[in-house]
């Protein structure tokens, strides 16, 4: 969660702080979120760093699905029906793109994966599922009525994984992400045209 939410890639916070698998993190633990090649002494500042709040954390990074980093268009299936009604662009930090529904549509896993996050504990996303596709890839579902998933869930694509709500927003509308190393792609090239 704390790799997401800064944008970086898992294993990378992972070398940087010193961690290894499970990757498991105590409550109060300050974690680097800048390498240490790239910070020189005068950077460093306390908004560099996050402190760990709550339960433990684990990362799941020994999943391991057969799906190449070189995932195509045909691979991926669209996560709900629906009118776009925000486009990905990060200058705005849009990271991914909303699509309208109603409250209880269907909002399904775009690409087999494992769930590795399932809650509403990042700002901003309501109920949120994250799934892991494989080493690179990771998609996000936000603002979710209902969750029928959890952590540790192995789920098809296709598969229904939470109703569609407006948990965080003002709308009914599923957030959806994709990254790759921890960055945020345009999920419009990797979705099927249509």
């Amino acid at each position: 969660m704390i790799a997401w939410e800064a944008g970086l890639d898992y294993r990378q916070l992972a070398e940087w702080n010193g961690l290894v698998n499970p990757y498991t993190l105590k409550a109060g633990r300050r974690l680097k979120l800048v390498g240490p090649l790239v910070m020189r002494q005068d950077e460093r500042t306390e908004s560099n760093f996050v402190e760990t709040a709550g339960p433990n954390l684990a990362s799941s990074s020994s999943y391991s699905m057969d799906i190449s980093d070189d995932i195509s268009q045909a691979t991926w299936s669209w996560p709900a029906n629906g009118k776009i009604i925000k486009q990905f662009n990060l200058e705005v930090r849009s990271n991914g793109i909303d699509i309208a529904g109603a409250i209880g549509d269907d909002v399904k896993a775009s690409l087999a994966g494992l769930v590795v996050y399932a809650g509403s504990g990042l700002r901003g996303y309501g109920e949120l599922i994250i799934i892991q596709h494989n080493e690179a890839y990771l998609s996000a579902y936000a603002h979710n009525h209902r969750v029928f998933v959890k952590e540790g869930e192995t789920v098809r694509r296709g598969e229904v994984i939470a109703e569609l709500g407006s948990s965080g927003t003002k709308s009914p509308r599923l957030h959806f992400e994709i990254r790759k190393n921890g960055k945020p792609v345009n999920p419009l090239n990797l979705l099927p045209k249509g």
